[in-house]
């Protein structure tokens, strides 16, 4: 059997198991025994891994209720004072811009955290090293709420996929509703008793009931097991560390010298990017001392392997990948003989925002068939009997091919 067929075989097992867990959710103590795993099968593979922990949330769903509750308080209390829906939805819609982009922690403050972790290991380059490349998966999963419904998701991916700039948010809506509050407002202190101002805050309130009802249901819905999203990426990550790690000088694909490879599998995503974010927070100094690059591992074995060129936050803040990078993306994607790979927009966010708010560059690999369809996401089939492994192990060549081409420029 040859050492291909080996590690594919490896991966797969590595993902059933991972998947077999039922869930990964988010702070639980069945992310926990997932983050121990994948420590070991790193120390087995002669990679030593560290778990390093941080304070997280269970998940999303609260963190965007917060202001979402805020500017509603503020819409009732506009027909008693203007000011309160003058002041709170603003407030609220500048909270889910700067939360949602990584760029600081407000309301969600308010929320208890529980505790999370990411499995950390690093490969030192051979010589002094001139160039860092973080290759990371997340690898807890999500609930799964109405919000995910195949029915709605499936008719609302590709709308989301190709609308401009932040109608891609799936917070729209009740955004668009704390601009119209601060609107109706104002017009409510200028014009007391306008009927306008009193319709327009009745439409907000309205938008913020269902959007609060939403959110409750997917917080108190159980978590999915997420083969795909994200087993797959993490079995990825140990998958190309160890590739990386046996090519030396000399063999037939050497590593360049002078090149660090970081492995960050992170726990915390599904729960609003926390993993990554702390992750970078406190390695941000160390990172600017050597120039470091990414590449971002999620959801594999669906449709055709693809990297991406753009993404949106929850509240449509945009991460975009530097064109140096995506050419040698697409360079390892001609190699490899795919089509339409990229560079492709997804309208929500993955652990690369983070990197990219932050001017670290570098690309994310993801599978998905047409329109951004992304089968079983978020959903109980989210299983590894419905992924198609031979996609996933291609997905991960192209993971290959562009770390290569990363570590050579």
């Amino acid at each position: 059997m040859s050492s291909v067929e080996t590690a594919r075989q490896r991966y797969e097992r590595r993902v059933r198991w991972l998947a077999g867990l039922g869930h990964r959710g988010s702070t639980t103590a069945n992310e926990r025994e997932a983050a121990e795993y994948l420590r070991g099968e790193l120390s087995a593979s002669g990679i030593e891994a560290a778990l390093v922990p941080f304070a997280g949330h269970d998940t999303l769903a609260w963190v965007l209720l917060l202001p979402v509750a805020a500017a509603a308080l503020g819409a009732a209390l506009t027909w008693l004072t203007p000011w309160a829906g003058l002041v709170l939805g603003p407030a609220a819609l500048a909270t889910l811009i700067l939360e949602q982009g990584t760029r600081a922690d407000l309301l969600c403050r308010l929320l208890p955290r529980r505790p999370s972790q990411n499995a950390e290991a690093r490969i030192p380059a051979d010589g002094v090293p001139t160039r860092r490349i973080v290759l990371m998966g997340h690898y807890d999963s999500q609930r799964t709420g109405r919000i995910f419904d195949p029915q709605i998701a499936g008719r609302m991916e590709p709308v989301m996929a190709r609308c401009p700039g932040p109608l891609k948010s799936p917070m729209f809506m009740p955004q668009l509703a704390m601009a119209l509050q601060s609107l109706a407002a104002l017009w409510a202190l200028l014009s007391p008793g306008s009927i306008v101002a009193s319709s327009v805050l009745g439409f907000t309130l309205l938008v913020y009931a269902v959007t609060a009802a939403l959110l409750v249901q997917w917080g108190r819905s159980p978590y999915g097991p997420g083969a795909s999203d994200n087993a797959s990426g993490a079995a990825a990550v140990l998958a190309l560390g160890e590739r990386w790690r046996a090519s030396t000088p000399g063999d037939g694909e050497p590593r360049p010298e002078g090149v660090e490879l970081l492995l960050l599998l992170t726990g915390g995503e599904e729960a609003g990017l926390r993993g990554a974010t702390e992750w970078i927070r406190a390695q941000r100094d160390d990172l600017r001392r050597v120039p470091t690059l990414f590449i971002n591992i999620d959801t594999l074995g669906y449709g055709t392997p693809r990297f991406v060129g753009r993404e949106h936050s929850i509240a449509g803040w945009p991460g975009v990948y530097p064109d140096a990078v995506l050419e040698v993306c697409h360079e390892a994607a001609e190699r490899l003989g795919l089509a339409d790979a990229g560079p492709h927009t997804l309208p929500l966010p993955t652990d690369a925002l983070p990197f990219l708010v932050r001017g670290f560059p570098g690309v994310t690999v993801i599978s998905f068939e047409r329109h951004g369809l992304i089968p079983h996401y978020h959903q109980q089939s989210d299983t590894a009997d419905n992924m198609d492994f031979d996609v996933a192990w291609r997905a991960v060549e192209l993971g290959w091919a562009i770390l290569q081409g990363l570590a050579r420029r």
